[in-house]
């Protein structure tokens, strides 16, 4: 028994006890508690459960008073950070804009950005990268938001302040920083923040009875303008994909996100934090990139098949901004080698819309030897209506799938065309 005394002293954080000699046995003893009980008044060191979380002023449970007292001190100078509360560490880092993460720049383009999200504002002063970890990746209440990663832009520097929670029942003051954090910010970007980072925060505000700051601000999420562009090229669209094709930044070492709960957990609940540092490593690398990506997906969109993204998916996005003009550019510098059958209808579509006919039959015209049901019922509206080529159209509309639209078509043909043999025949 003096090796678990010694042991549940360590988790404790207490000395080990000197030995003495055992004391003579009580006449009645009183009821000891089971082991079971003292682990998990311990906050779960064995158990495998974490210490429980209590709102801000209510009494602290006996498990609660019971928890060991790690060292926080000792963890905030192995990391490099400073406490900013009972339970709220902050790591700063300034890293200059002249160097480069990857092949891509580190300063702010507004241009880039406005393209993106053009009701964004314009000043990056007012620009926060946001990023966070997790205990777990399903969301819901039952998921903790243990860090947090902020890049600002600041002269000539990028500030990265990374705030980290190391108790539970300090969550109230780890989100008072966090809102201090961003109270002057304009603009959030993130990566996947609107389906899973700003859904989780929101949940950890609205149970610790706090207002959540970001609901008002712009929000720049770089996933879309990445899936929109090579969700039909790349196999997958993670931000550590977008890093090694598009950024030209491999990470080396690196801990998985996915590993980054139990990183945080094993700090809870034994006081290990030996891969804490790896976490933060790992968060600020996600800043970096998501702060390095607007200007280069700005030149995705510019150019398309310079990076190997899908310019017909791109030049839509340009339909819907307004700017036909440069959905046509866009597709026509695509190589017609590669140029796949949605991308041609479109630009003949839009050669269509520009009255460029000869383009736009130079493309219907072999989708239509091809097969192409789209081209034919393009080439049969042409020769019908433009060209007023009834014997073409009605070789084309002969050449539509069956159905209804198509027998009314070959049926309004043939009759013009009739009509129109005997006018030629001086009407008999």
């Amino acid at each position: 028994m003096s090796a678990l005394r010694e042991r549940l002293g360590r988790l404790r954080g207490e000395a080990a006890p000197a030995a003495v000699a055992p004391a003579p046995p009580a006449a009645e003893p009183p009821e000891q508690p089971s082991l079971v009980e003292r682990l998990r008044r311990l906050g779960g060191a064995r158990t495998g459960q974490p210490p429980a979380a209590r709102a801000p002023g209510a009494p602290a449970s006996a498990a609660a008073r019971d928890a060991p007292r790690l060292d926080e001190a000792v963890l905030a100078a192995a990391l490099g950070a400073e406490q900013l509360a009972p339970g709220v560490l902050c790591r700063r880092r300034r890293l200059p804009l002249a160097q480069r993460h990857g092949n891509a720049a580190r300063h702010p383009d507004p241009d880039a950005v406005r393209l993106l999200l053009p009701d964004a504002p314009p000043d990056p002063d007012g620009w926060c990268v946001i990023d966070t970890e997790t205990s777990g990746l399903a969301g819901g209440t039952g998921t903790w938001v243990f860090m947090v990663g902020i890049a600002r832009w600041e002269g000539a520097v990028l500030a990265l302040s990374q705030l980290l929670l190391t108790r539970l029942d300090a969550e109230a003051a780890f989100l008072d920083h966090l809102r201090a954090a961003v109270a002057d910010a304009e603009l959030l970007l993130s990566y996947n923040g609107k389906s899973f980072d700003l859904p989780l925060l929101a949940a950890r505000l609205r149970l610790a009875a706090r207002p959540d700051p970001l609901v008002r601000l712009a929000h720049l999420d770089l996933l879309h303008p990445v899936r929109r562009a090579f969700a039909t090229r790349w196999p997958d669209c993670r931000l550590a994909s977008v890093e090694a094709r598009l950024l030209g930044h491999v990470r080396h070492g690196d801990l998985p996100g996915a590993e980054a709960p139990a990183a945080w957990l094993a700090w809870l609940r034994a006081g290990d934090g030996r891969r804490l540092g790896a976490v933060l490593a790992h968060n600020a690398v996600d800043l970096l990139s998501v702060a390095a990506l607007p200007a280069r997906l700005a030149a995705v969109h510019a150019s398309p098949t310079d990076f190997g993204a899908d310019p017909a998916r791109i030049a839509r996005w340009w339909l819907a901004a307004g700017d036909a003009e440069r959905a046509r550019g866009v597709l026509g510098a695509a190589d017609p080698a590669v140029r796949d059958t949605e991308a041609a209808h479109l630009l003949a579509e839009l050669h269509a819309r520009a009255a460029d006919w000869p383009a736009a039959l130079a493309l219907w015209e072999p989708l239509a030897v091809a097969g192409d049901a789209a081209a034919h019922e393009a080439l049969a509206k042409h020769y019908e209506h433009r060209a007023k080529d009834l014997r073409r159209a009605l070789a084309h509309a002969r050449r539509l799938p069956p159905g209804a639209a198509a027998e009314r078509r070959c049926k309004r043909l043939t009759y013009k065309l009739g009509r129109e043999m005997r006018r030629s025949d001086g009407g008999h």
